[in-house]
């Protein structure tokens, strides 16, 4: 029955503009693989200018970008619900991870010009190397067809799934008690505008 219903959703798809089920789409992909892993191994050994890998890094993370967007735009709701889901949001936690570390790098690079490191950008740089390592996850694309790397990337959703569940439900309840502690102080300075508390006595 559930293999049934995978390829009744298989079936549902087609292309717009683009077939991004086709075997030329999906090498694209492996090739962004590809050239993003050398880029960063260029990074991390120094080889040549840093501003080449650095522009170079850029690009594939648009281009990582424009291909995750095309999936979404063709594939529509398949996106959410076809037997690749947790591939599909996988390759978009990834891609937030690489436009996030390519705004931060750009943030750290412009307070940092001409300035001497402090404690502040020294701790940019760390969570910077952080989230180039999980770009790396990039590679597990290739071993999808492998059942152990399926179920890493589920455990690994799953986990950022309550994590961020986590965080809406603390955030849900910090707003709660700000809201109380507001409407209480309101209400006790409304009340104080219009009475006045009894003057202590006076001790002789």
């Amino acid at each position: 029955m559930a293999v049934a219903e995978e390829d009744q959703i298989e079936a549902l798809y087609q292309p717009t503009c683009l077939n991004v089920q086709g075997t030329r789409w999906t090498n694209f992909g492996y090739l962004l693989i590809g050239g993003s892993t050398v880029i960063m191994a260029c990074q991390s050994l120094g080889i040549g200018p840093g501003w080449i890998w650095k522009s170079a890094d850029d690009c594939t993370t648009v281009l990582f970008t424009f291909e995750l967007l095309v999936r979404i735009f063709e594939k529509g709701y398949l996106f959410f619900v076809e037997d690749d889901k947790n591939w599909n949001f996988f390759d978009a936690l990834v891609v937030a991870i690489s436009l996030f570390s390519m705004v931060m790098s750009q943030q750290a690079a412009a307070s940092a010009n001409g300035q001497a490191p402090n404690g502040a950008a020294m701790q940019k740089m760390k969570v910077l190397r952080t989230l180039r390592l999980l770009r790396l996850l990039r590679l597990f694309r290739v071993f999808k067809g492998v059942e152990e790397v399926n179920r890493f990337v589920e455990l690994l959703l799953n986990s950022v799934r309550t994590v961020f569940l986590s965080m809406l439900i603390v955030a849900a309840v910090a707003a709660l008690v700000a809201t109380v502690i507001i409407a209480c102080g309101a209400t006790v300075n409304a009340w104080l505008r219009d009475h006045k508390l009894p003057k202590l006595p006076e001790i002789h």
